[in-house]
């Protein structure tokens, strides 16, 4: 829930993530099991933003260089996930995949440990890599180095993050195998497969709470569910410009893939476009003007289509499913914090949608 500063409380608050010193106190272990006798940890401890996983950024030295690695953790226990199907095994295949079959600069996996002996629970390791992401909480358009940048410039970046997609959904079922991230039993089809995850995401979130602006989307998008017999492609998932590293403008690393699975372009302009709209609303309901002209439906459609040949069509519905699914989500959000006794995540008992961040942007698209 939005304070005045921009800030999001459900991702500032911390309070249900493991005790960073005692998660250090093992990495030191495993760095002295894993690295060679003259390595030692030098630091440890969580980035500024990150609502929905655990990464920790540790440093190593072996006494003159200094490596610098973002471990990634798989929840340690059922209550601090944010969706019931976690599988850090599955995040690690898609970004090898994506990885070996486009140029994308998806991070490699420096290692992948399973023994949940040594931080609780498994992770995987990448090398920390050079760039910043735009803000995400409080958003970019509030204030900061992406507001101060010149417009030529985000404009330059928005077609760059376009680029990235299109580097994503280059990976298709057509041009290698993408079989074993199929998911026959919830649906025929990749956009069906996706809907009824979203419904059972929301449904184990949600508790003993109903969020009847949820349900009206989710029975609205399977009322007006798509007919699609294309190759699917892979979706990044969380696909929005806080999840790229930029270095000097360009891309060094494509990060946050947990969302990810097998869909359709559209899938990921819209989400584009949502998080955008909902950050924009955000701004412009404290009176501050934002950034309007960036990621606008008409734009991402027109420039993913000069980059590939190919139009998105029919973006209305997939910015319903983006919406959805990020309701879905800001519920996990509130139900974990409910459990914590954290006050924001007490909704409404006339109106619990009022409680979720993204209502404006879902109930605007549902009319």
């Amino acid at each position: 829930m939005p304070d005045p500063t921009g800030r999001d409380e459900l991702l500032a608050d911390s309070s249900w993530r493991p005790d960073a010193d005692g998660l250090t106190a093992g990495l030191r272990r495993w760095v002295t099991a894993t690295f060679s006798a003259r390595h030692r940890l030098v630091k440890a401890g969580y980035p500024d933003e990150g609502g929905s996983s655990f990464n920790l950024m540790f440093d190593v030295t072996d006494g003159g260089n200094v490596a610098h690695y973002v471990a990634r953790l798989a929840s340690p226990s059922d209550r601090h996930q944010t969706f019931p199907d976690e599988s850090l095994s599955r995040q690690v295949r898609y970004m090898q995949v994506v990885r070996a079959n486009s140029d994308v600069p998806v991070p490699e996996i420096s290692f992948y440990e399973t023994d949940s002996r040594w931080l609780g629970a498994p992770f995987f390791v990448m090398p920390r890599y050079r760039g910043r992401a735009w803000p995400s909480d409080p958003p970019y358009n509030f204030g900061g180095w992406v507001l101060d940048l010149p417009a030529a410039e985000r404009a330059r970046m928005q077609n760059v993050l376009v680029s990235v997609m299109a580097g994503i959904h280059s990976v298709r079922a057509d041009r290698c195998d993408l079989s074993e991230f199929s998911r026959p039993w919830l649906g025929s089809s990749p956009l069906e497969w996706q809907l009824n995850y979203i419904a059972e995401l929301y449904e184990w979130a949600r508790g003993d709470q109903r969020y009847p602006l949820v349900v009206q989307a989710l029975d609205w998008l399977r009322d007006h569910l798509p007919s699609r017999s294309d190759p699917p492609c892979v979706n990044w998932g969380d696909a929005r410009a806080g999840n790229i590293l930029f270095a000097d403008g360009e891309v060094s690393a494509v990060l946050d893939w947990e969302g990810a699975c097998l869909g359709y372009p559209e899938v990921d302009l819209a989400f584009v476009w949502l998080m955008h709209r909902y950050y924009q609303q955000r701004a412009e309901a404290k009176g501050i003007a934002g950034l309007p002209e960036l990621f606008r439906a008409q734009d991402l459609a027109g420039q993913y289509a000069s980059l590939t040949g190919y139009t998105p069509a029919g973006l209305h519905w997939f910015q319903v499913l983006a919406a959805a699914r990020a309701a879905a989500i800001q519920v996990r959000f509130l139900s974990r914090a409910r459990a914590g006794g954290h006050e924001g995540g007490q909704p409404s008992a006339a109106n619990p949608d009022d409680a979720l961040g993204i209502r404006p942007v879902l109930a605007e698209l549902l009319g």
